[in-house]
């Protein structure tokens, strides 16, 4: 019903006809399945327009991890940095890296994903953690031990 209009839009912001397809697509299946969860859409024009946006944003935060995690796997291992054509073969270690980050004491984990992975500073880190900005970087250091001994052991 507002498909074009929506496509149209998303295109302009995107840059990328595909792209606003791809949103407007995943915008129809996702107030589809709330209409079929029971929720009672009022306005399906605003509602498709929000969803939309929220797609787009999810996506961003989404590749905007991946990134950080990508840069934390060159740190681990910075002789072999995945490039364009690694980022595949990168995907496919990340399950690895999460199981290894798993494995650590709960707080260097806890210090290791929020610098490295969500990108806080070793202030926001330390604030958030209840510790002093050194315990954080004391932290990070045996991580990223941890990381590239556990790399080792794999090769």
């Amino acid at each position: 019903m507002y498909y074009a209009e929506l496509v149209s839009f998303f295109a302009g912001s995107l840059k990328s006809r595909d792209a606003a397809q791809d949103v407007v697509q995943e915008a129809y299946a996702r107030v589809l399945a709330l209409q079929q969860d029971g929720t009672a859409v009022r306005n399906l024009r605003a509602m498709l327009y929000r969803v939309g946006k929220n797609v787009v944003v999810d996506d961003l935060r989404r590749r905007g991890t991946e990134a950080r995690m990508l840069e934390s796997l060159a740190i681990v291992q910075p002789s072999q940095a995945p490039t364009t054509e690694q980022q595949v073969q990168a995907r496919q270690e990340i399950a690895s890296f999460v199981a290894r980050l798993e494995a650590m004491p709960r707080k260097r984990r806890e210090a290791f994903i929020l610098v490295r992975i969500h990108g806080c500073t070793y202030a926001e880190a330390a604030e958030c953690m209840g510790i002093s900005r050194d315990a954080v970087d004391q932290h990070l250091v045996r991580a990223v031990m941890d990381l590239a001994h556990f790399r080792e052991e794999e090769a």
